[in-house]
């Protein structure tokens, strides 16, 4: 009976070694990442970018890959996780990207941009013609977010057609009109708050392996991965105010494909919005996989 067990206990530990080194390979295999391999990508625009792979970093007691960037992001609004990860971790389930509080940074860069432009500027105007006299006004604004750590990006290995929750996160997008003068026009508390809510949900699927053409060559047998995102908005005024509902921004929805080309990785990454009719897209120009024998590798 002891020798079943132990012969029981060798088999499942076999078994999850083999479970591992079956995602690491999935992983490797459509995300290589050895020190000093690159790539350079260009988008819709002609602008271009290099990846760099170096070495893993340790980050509170945790391990990751990491990659540096050439020229470095400099604006968040530019930040597209899917092309531009920083830290990630390849587990025997996922290839999950570190990357929680760039998103909240880039979240942080795009709501502020449309708010200021689409609500606060009209907001400011509306109130230099409509406050009493002798009352005045002081806006002020803050912003809050609250991103999962990871962001999911495929499972290893990889199964078609099964969905998954790739990233969460709720934003907050503060608007505080602090009012000062008489008595009679000032609202209770002293102030008139606008508080913008957005839940942000992405789900992804491994949809098919197809044939990709960039400016880099021809990829067969590419994993295509659809992401759709849903980005939801309210709109909470204190204390309540009626005919608001313009100041609400449209709920968002868009779909990003991901291509992944087997011992090249990421080939092409496109991004179309419900809103727009541009699409946005990312093509790899050039890249070089190093072997970590040589230190030299396939180069395009």
């Amino acid at each position: 009976m002891l020798k079943r067990f132990r012969s029981i206990c060798i088999l499942l530990s076999i078994f999850g070694f083999s479970a591992t080194l079956m995602g690491n390979e999935w992983a490797n295999y459509y995300f290589p990442d050895t020190f000093g391999s690159y790539w350079t990508y260009e988008n819709q625009d002609g602008e271009e970018f290099t990846r760099y792979a170096i070495a893993p970093e340790e980050i509170d007691g945790e391990t990751y890959r990491a990659f540096t960037y050439d020229p470095p992001l400099e604006d968040w609004e530019d930040y597209r996780y899917l092309i531009h990860p920083y830290y990630y971790q390849v587990s025997n389930d996922w290839v999950a990207f570190f990357n929680g509080d760039e998103i909240e940074n880039a979240m942080k860069a795009m709501v502020t941009q449309q708010l200021e432009k689409g609500v606060l500027q009209p907001l400011k105007e509306q109130l230099n013609q409509t406050v009493p006299p002798g009352v005045t006004f002081e806006i002020s604004t803050s912003f809050e977010a609250e991103a999962q750590d990871y962001s999911y990006i495929f499972p290893t290995p990889v199964t078609y057609n099964e969905e998954w929750n790739v990233l969460a996160m709720n934003a907050k997008f503060i608007i505080r009109i602090d009012v000062a003068g008489d008595p009679n026009e000032i609202p209770p508390g002293g102030a008139l708050i606008f508080t913008f809510n957005f839940d942000v949900s992405e789900t992804g699927r491994v949809k098919t392996t197809e044939t990709v053409e960039t400016p880099a060559g021809t990829f067969d047998d590419c994993l295509k991965i659809e992401i759709q995102a849903e980005m939801v908005p309210t709109l909470e005024t204190s204390p309540p105010m009626e005919g608001t509902e313009s100041m609400v921004p449209e709920m968002a929805k868009a779909l990003r494909t991901l291509w992944l080309a087997p011992n090249v990785g990421i080939v092409k990454v496109a991004h179309e919005s419900e809103n727009s009719d541009t699409v946005n897209t990312f093509e790899l120009t050039s890249y070089e996989i190093t072997t970590t024998e040589s230190g030299s590798g396939e180069t395009k």
